[in-house]
């Protein structure tokens, strides 16, 4: 085993042997790990499976060995089916695989009666047009509940075949005054001829990812239904990737909900923080290091936490969202100038695995406060812009008529030039952008305001060999206990820590 270092590429397990490090030279060949990490807990072996169990230390202080934190670790397996013999592993040959995890994302337990009741948001018979990138928006209609009741599961429902193509699901809450005319065929979203109804649904309710499973709430938290205030109409908005251009693709994704009317104490809400997608967000080829910043500022959260005076907000779980240029995403924390522990990271990004992590605690915010989304890019491989939105340039005469993308692309960007760019755009002015639930403006909508004066890029806390938990912000165990059950083609994580 090779201590999950991220460089490594074959993976060939020793079964009966006890586990041990391996790492890989220069030359990429294969060599034992002079210090060796990984602890025997139990193994055993039967006429179909091989199981070893083994726990090592989060940070070991070795240069061979990767440091499990809170990020997605990409896990490398490989096996051959027949024991190790005198002359070493046999070659896998195609019994290999990844998987990325968080293999510290707490367990989710909860386990649903067969007898909870669900409905389907589920799009019928999309076409998906050939071409990269579709946002596809439904209109839906809430089933008709006498008393309140709470959504407690969102499961993904993905047409079988379709899991690389549905990206990810936003369910936005619309206006409660509209007729059932408005429950239509769908149309692609941001499009000319989008109706106007579509454009009353601006706050996300639920946002699922690709690489997620189903989200559960915790016991004492639902979403709200039934009630005056909770949506009687909803927005689906699925964005379809479709990267090598695919013809004739038909869709039927969406998403399941189950709910009950045994009512939890707190209801559930979302906060959306980060860059709004404009054709200000542009990140230049050739760098593989850019930082963008989006600002949820301290006056924003102060008008949109009035209600909830003085006790604030307790977030419960987190979805970092990015795209492919993706590499990195940190939602950074303040407090009357003091920067908080971070509310969720992910220094190994990784676009096709996408699911909420669940806080080990609630952390709370107060109004007052205000957050900044650190996104880190690589444009490494292009060698054009990357950006989000298009308009035609109408002067100066030589870039008349021209994309603002194709204007850009004129200009011979370095690396110089680009962090030059980057340092740029992280001390402009920020146009703040905050929205209500009934689609109204808050009294700070379209203000600017310089970011604050902070430390860039966050600098993370150095790693301690052999720390106590306390030392990494509370009960996160310094073991980490690995079932690998070979043949069964099944890996399991738990803690061997209480």
């Amino acid at each position: 085993l090779n201590s999950f270092h991220s460089e490594f590429k074959y993976l060939d397990f020793p079964f009966t042997y006890f586990p041990q490090d391996y790492f890989t030279n220069a030359n990429r060949e294969l060599r034992k790990d002079a210090q060796q990490d990984y602890h025997l807990e139990y193994a055993m072996e039967n006429s179909t499976h091989t199981v070893i169990e083994f726990a090592r230390e989060l940070h070991t202080c070795d240069i061979n060995d990767k440091s499990i934190t809170e990020s997605t670790v990409r896990v490398i397996w490989a096996y051959h089916h027949e024991d190790v013999g005198e002359a070493g592993p046999k070659y896998h040959e195609s019994n290999r695989g990844t998987k990325s995890l968080r293999l510290l994302n707490p367990e989710k337990t909860n386990v649903l009666s067969t007898a909870v009741p669900y409905f389907d948001l589920v799009n019928q018979d999309v076409p998906i047009p050939n071409k990269g990138t579709t946002y596809w928006c439904q209109m839906f209609k809430i089933p008709m509940l006498q008393e309140k009741h709470h959504v407690i599961k969102v499961e993904p429902v993905i047409q079988k075949g379709h899991e690389g193509l549905v990206h990810h699901i936003l369910l936005y809450q619309c206006s409660s005054n509209f007729s059932d005319s408005v429950l239509d065929d769908g149309h692609e979203c941001y499009h000319p001829n989008m109706p106007d109804a579509f454009l009353t649904c601006e706050t996300v309710i639920f946002a699922w990812a690709i690489g997620g499973e189903g989200f559960s709430y915790p016991p004492h938290v639902g979403l709200s239904l039934g009630t005056p205030l909770d949506p009687h109409y909803v927005l689906l908005e699925v964005h379809y990737d479709n990267p090598t251009y695919k013809e004739g693709l038909i869709d039927n994704s969406g998403l399941r909900l189950f709910y009950t009317a045994d009512i939890r104490k707190y209801d559930a809400g979302v906060i959306e923080a980060g860059l709004w997608v404009s054709l200000f967000h542009t990140i230049p080829p050739g760098l593989p290091d850019f930082r963008s910043e989006g600002h949820c500022t301290l006056e924003c959260l102060e008008e949109a936490l009035e209600a909830e005076k003085p006790s604030g907000i307790h977030v419960f779980a987190v979805l970092l969202h990015a795209h492919l240029a993706g590499r990195g995403i940190r939602l950074r924390h303040f407090r009357k100038g003091e920067e908080m522990r971070l509310l969720a990271y992910d220094d190994d990004f990784d676009f096709n695995f996408q699911e909420f992590q669940y806080l080990k605690e609630e952390q709370t915010i107060l109004p007052g406060d205000n957050l900044i989304t650190e996104c880190r890019y690589n444009t490494k491989d292009r060698a054009r812009m990357t950006w989000t939105w298009p308009f035609i340039i109408k002067s100066p005469k030589q870039y008349k008529n021209l994309s603002f993308m194709d204007a850009m692309n004129k200009f011979k960007w370095t690396k110089k030039e680009g962090l030059a760019f980057n340092k740029l755009v992280l001390s402009l002015p920020v146009n703040v952008r905050c929205s209500k639930t009934d689609n109204a403006e808050w009294s700070i909508q379209g203000m600017t305001a310089f970011p604050p004066d902070i430390e860039r890029p966050h600098q993370a806390e150095p790693l301690v060999c052999g720390a106590s938990p306390t030392s990494l912000h509370g009960n996160v165990c310094l073991e980490l206990l690995l079932s690998f059950v070979v043949l069964g083609s099944t890996l399991s994580t738990r803690s061997p820590c209480p």
